[in-house]
């Protein structure tokens, strides 16, 4: 349902029922001696890493979540590339416009 949506409608969506997000990526840190996993939160924050050892019983809602964050950061950007290809159609439709205005009126002044 989301994914037919134009980008605003999807990220109001998005906005209106607010989710639990986490942002970055989590990172498998090591293996133990039985096999067994250990993982980390790793996120940029202005341009600074930061790395967060996660226990194993909340791997699964952290996978989740960083997943909503990326989705949240996806319609976002969406919105963003379809806000700025609607406002330079805006420029270019009101530039030719007064190009045209501009060029009517010298040619009537002589």
């Amino acid at each position: 349902m989301l994914r037919r949506m134009n980008a605003q409608a999807r990220l109001l969506e998005m906005l209106k029922s607010p989710q639990r997000m986490t942002r970055g990526r989590l990172c498998v840190l090591s293996r133990g001696a039985k096999g067994g996993r250990f993982y980390h939160l790793q996120y940029r924050k202005n341009t600074k890493l930061f790395q967060r050892y996660i226990p194993l019983c909340e791997v699964a809602a952290y996978e989740e979540s960083t997943e909503r964050f990326r989705e949240f950061m996806s319609s976002v950007d969406a919105y963003v590339d379809e806000m700025s290809r609607k406002g330079m159609a805006e420029i270019r439709k009101e530039a030719k416009d007064a190009r045209c205005k501009g060029g009517k009126a010298r040619r009537a002044d002589g």
